[in-house]
């Protein structure tokens, strides 16, 4: 079999692959006898029509069965054969069996890129050291309290720190929005009994929490905004709306007392002691992953930083795709609007594109490290990650694995596996220089909880 590489860029290849009649002849044969055992031909027996009756009467299929077979064939001849590492097949062209019963075709296919592996081993990273002080507990402790928090009615007016439960329009040169721009998002042309916090950080509209200062319930104002610039919709970037407002109610919060009730609260089980150990707990194992998270990352851009090379685009595109349904359903589930999400597409894109890159490129370097260092996946590692996946699913184990084998999700985990084992590899042979303890910045708005297991 005579087999030809011609690489091109984007880690695009062409093979030409010309396999020999004889091959063929012996392929032939073997897909004719295939067809003669089941052939139902009048006159004969199954299976026992004559060969060349057979070859007649089903010329085209056995013709098109054939040319499959010498194209698997070929390839998978080829694949073993060449240098690179072919990914995908993009494209198979000019196919053609020849009078002289030789076959020859072409396959155009994606890929792996080559590069050599900097100094893996040894990497230089920096950690804080990871220590819990009483003062780290009380602040989640408060945390923790606020999420029990309830409210009640304020009867003056709103200052920084209440609630504003809001109805409102909007206007833009004195058109509702909804006219003048149906497919503005819809915040903007109406709010429908929404909770806002009165906060120093304009998170929702410039100036517009600063407008609401003072009002009171039932109280009914205009609020004025200038949208920047930037603004994800692009037909109102630099103008100016007007809010017609509403207070439907000022809400004050209540964060519960820290005694022995609050920590009965959290579990009947606990008293404050218990409550206490358990936050301390949760404070260490955080810090812990972040720990672990901020070594990842450092030894994974470590590698990333000093290799340049190309990537596959069409792997590139998948990724983009997949990063840009999880940006958009992240934010659908955060309560962002549909009209906002659409307004903001191609932030949404540019952005996962960008990670698809990175993404797909830490990939290969993690693949390579993989090959270098003979790593493999064991079947316990696999049927742990098949537990724990038939766990999220809320299906039998037994019943994941049948659908595993069938949509291939057995092999896509092990590759999965077998990169998290090459990370793991570069943070085991990390050289680790510890700092001082580093505080966490959760924020004005205290959103940062311990999480209790």
């Amino acid at each position: 079999m005579n087999i030809t590489l011609e690489t091109q860029p984007n880690c695009r290849a062409v093979l030409r692959i010309d396999i020999p009649a004889a091959d063929v002849k012996k392929e032939r044969d073997r897909v004719t006898v295939d067809y003669t055992k089941f052939a139902r031909l009048p006159g004969f027996r199954p299976g026992k029509a004559p060969k060349a009756v057979v070859q007649k009467k089903f010329e085209p299929q056995i013709r098109e069965e054939l040319e499959n077979a010498l194209v698997r064939t070929g390839y998978q001849e080829a694949a073993k054969r060449q240098d690179v590492e072919i990914l995908s097949v993009v494209d198979v062209k000019e196919k053609a069996l020849h009078d002289d019963d030789h076959f020859t075709f072409t396959l155009e296919v994606t890929t792996a890129p080559t590069f050599e592996l900097p100094e893996y081993k040894g990497i230089q990273v920096k950690l804080p050291r990871v220590e819990v002080t009483d003062e780290d507990v009380e602040h989640d402790l408060l945390h923790l309290r606020e999420r029990y928090q309830t409210f009640s009615d304020v009867e003056g007016e709103a200052k920084l720190g209440n609630y504003v439960v809001l109805h409102a329009t909007g206007d833009v040169n004195g058109t509702p929005i909804g006219d003048a721009h149906p497919d503005a998002p819809a915040f903007l042309k109406k709010i429908d009994g929404n909770w806002f916090e009165l906060t120093e950080e304009e998170n929702f509209l410039p100036g517009f929490f600063a407008a609401l200062v003072g009002i009171k319930k039932d109280e009914e104002r205009d609020v004025t905004v200038t949208l920047g610039d930037d603004f994800h919709f692009e037909a109102l970037r630099g103008q100016t709306i007007v809010l017609h407002v509403k207070a439907d109610a000022v809400k004050e919060a209540q964060v519960p007392a820290l005694d022995e009730d609050f920590a009965k609260k959290v579990n009947p089980e606990w008293d404050l002691e218990r409550l206490r150990g358990e936050v301390r707990i949760a404070v260490q194992r955080r810090r812990e992953q972040a720990r672990e998270e901020s070594k990842s990352n450092q030894v994974i851009a470590h590698l990333a930083d000093r290799l340049e090379f190309e990537l596959p685009q069409d792997i590139v595109n998948r990724e983009a795709q997949r990063r840009t349904n999880d940006i958009a359903m992240n934010a659908m589930r955060q309560g962002m609007a549909q009209e906002a999400i659409m307004g903001a597409q191609d932030q949404i894109v540019s952005a996962a594109t960008q990670q698809a890159r990175q993404n797909v490129k830490v990939g290969f370097i993690l693949g390579e490290v993989a090959k270098k260092e003979s790593l493999s996946v064991r079947e316990e590692q696999l049927r742990m990650a098949l537990a724990r996946i038939a766990a999220q699913q809320r299906v039998t184990p037994k019943k994941l694995l049948a659908d595993a084998r069938k949509n291939g999700l057995i092999e896509r985990l092990r590759e999965d596996l077998l990169l998290e084992n090459a990370l793991q590899f570069l943070k085991e042979n990390a050289a680790v220089e510890e700092t001082e303890p580093e505080k966490e910045d959760c924020g004005h708005e205290h959103k940062h909880y311990a999480k209790l297991v």
